[in-house]
């Protein structure tokens, strides 16, 4: 409950934080609820001004954080559990400040600001319901006239495959009008609740029927600006049903989770969407915003998403509007530059196979690209629109993505991205600027066969053993624990040396055990064995000690 001191404030536009007791015993939306508040009062707020994303060490003790967050004037309002050890706390100092106190402390991993994410969009009210992006005939749009086969091919890739009723794709944005005519038979809903009162699959989260409102903390999902419904509607709208337009996946379900809202959005509530999906199973997500700078908690819980061979379908931003600079390899737009590989960066074409001239590039940081002008899609109220952005652009590629995995369930997200990534049709506008060089091409992701999963290096050995022999032998040996393996290395260390560890043998990849002489000069040695391959090497064995 908010003080009258902070109540009088927040009536002339200032807000305050809390007695940090007050906030621990009304539990995190207090402190919440004020972010927010501030969040709707300045649009350009840069990060949350009452908390932050902190990591502990995974040795550290809860006596070294509850001292570390004491340093801080902190306390913990929320543990996400998708990634271990990482906490939102509360503080009541500047923010900056309590960032550089826990920064200080061996207790903590990393401790960075709950950054403020926005909608990667340029709005256009224009409605119309003509979709160039799926098959340009050389149609006028807008008041735009295309060039013949500028697409990505959808209606060849509908002969393959139109989608799956149960492949669920999450849409993080600013909530999706689950009413819509033209989305309401795709909307997800929650197998594991009733509409009770209760938390009945004990997620945390009560009723939450056809997914979670992060931004007011219930359980509708709903949408009052349109973004969310807009790309909902090009990933799933219900296809050949003579209603609308016709998602990338004409049957699919579309799980509504909203973290943004007028002015944004903050990371801590983004990492709680991606944890909310990533807990459901789910395996593709549209992530059409971004901001601030690198966060590494969201970082984190993508990375941690892979454990259920997530992909994360992120615009590329649209950096010839909101002045931050084009190149994306250069002046980085997050999430989308986050290097990680299950995270596909998407950039924006026009009807004419141009790079729209707001949409960011890079070289190595932006994937691919995909139609994102004059984008016709679902819009509150029950209606259509058009709009513009690396927005538009990024849900089709989500949508053929889910086409991909759905039809391919033993893929991992790996072959997936790869499968999207390797099948693009090449543009000039796109070559050397982009990864790919081309545009999403939902025909060939479909007709294509699947790529070879990527090469990794090989499984750590395990299970070591040390047995004395007869005549000054030892016997190393270990469980093989991969099967693509050049060979191994076993090596020793003199426990009085500390660190000093030597190679002393590589043993080829048919072998689980070797003799070494035993070490001369006596003493206690430790041995440990790791595999390796052309790609690299496995992490090392538990080692083991013997005594000479």
């Amino acid at each position: 409950m908010k003080s009258q001191a902070c109540i009088a404030a927040m009536a002339v536009g200032v807000f305050c934080m809390p007695a940090l007791a007050q906030v621990d015993a009304a539990g995190p939306d207090a402190a919440m609820v004020l972010a927010r508040a501030a969040l709707e009062q300045d649009a350009r707020l840069p990060h949350n001004p009452h908390a932050l994303l902190v990591r502990f060490r995974d040795a550290a003790g809860v006596p070294a954080r509850n001292a570390t967050l004491h340093s801080a004037q902190a306390i913990s309002l929320r543990e996400y559990t998708l990634v271990p050890g990482l906490h939102l706390v509360a503080t009541q100092l500047p923010v900056e400040q309590a960032i550089q106190a826990l920064r200080a402390s061996p207790a903590v991993e990393y401790a960075d600001f709950d950054h403020i994410l926005r909608p990667a969009v340029n709005p256009n009210d224009t409605y119309f319901h003509l979709q160039w992006g799926a098959n340009n005939t050389g149609q006028t749009v807008n008041g735009t006239t295309g060039t013949p086969g500028a697409d990505i091919n959808a209606p060849e890739a509908w002969d393959i495959f139109t989608g799956d009723p149960s492949f669920v794709v999450a849409i993080i944005d600013t909530g999706v009008q689950y009413t819509h005519p033209d989305l309401a038979a795709n909307i997800w809903i929650n197998p594991g609740e009733v509409l009770d009162g209760l938390d009945n699959d004990g997620n945390g989260y009560v009723d939450d029927i056809r997914g979670w409102d992060f931004y007011s903390n219930d359980n509708d999902p709903g949408d009052p600006s349109g973004h969310g419904t807009h790309t909902a509607g090009t990933i799933g709208a219900v296809g050949n049903n003579s209603t609308g337009v016709a998602g990338m996946m004409w049957s699919c379900k579309l799980m509504p989770l909203r973290f943004l809202g007028p002015n944004g959005g903050y990371t801590s509530d983004a990492v709680l969407a991606v944890q909310y999906a990533a807990a459901k199973g789910v395996k593709v997500s549209n992530n059409s915003w971004g901001g601030g700078s690198f966060n590494q908690a969201l970082y984190d819980a993508i990375n941690a998403s892979k454990s259920v061979g997530h992909v994360f379908i992120a615009a590329a931003g649209n950096g010839g509007v909101d002045q931050r600079g084009d190149n994306n390899d250069s002046s980085p737009y997050y999430p989308a530059s986050y290097d990680l590989d299950n995270i596909i960066a998407v950039a924006a074409t026009t009807s004419t196979d141009a790079r729209a001239v707001f949409s960011n590039f890079g070289p190595t940081s932006v994937d691919l690209g995909a139609p994102g002008v004059n984008i016709a899609s679902t819009y509150p109220t029950d209606s259509y629109a058009y709009s513009d952005g690396t927005s538009m652009a990024c849900p089709h590629v989500a949508g053929v993505v889910g086409l991909v995995y759905a039809s391919n369930p033993a893929w991992t997200y790996q072959q997936v991205r790869q499968q999207i990534l390797s099948t693009v049709r090449p543009v000039s506008s796109l070559a050397n600027i982009t990864v790919t060089g081309g545009v999403l091409d939902a025909a060939a992701a479909l007709g294509a066969a699947a790529p070879p999963p990527p090469a990794l290096p090989p499984a750590a050995p395990s299970n070591l053993s040390l047995t004395k022999l007869s005549g000054g032998q030892l016997r190393v040996a270990w469980s093989d624990n991969s099967n693509d393996e050049d060979g191994f290395t076993v090596e020793r260390q003199k426990k009085a040396n500390g660190n000093n560890w030597g190679p002393i043998y590589t043993i080829d990849a048919a072998a689980n055990a070797t003799f070494v002489n035993d070490s001369p000069g006596g003493g206690t040695f430790r041995y440990r064995v790791r595999a390796y391959n052309g790609v690299g090497v496995s992490s090392w064995t538990d080692w083991k000690q013997i005594k000479n």
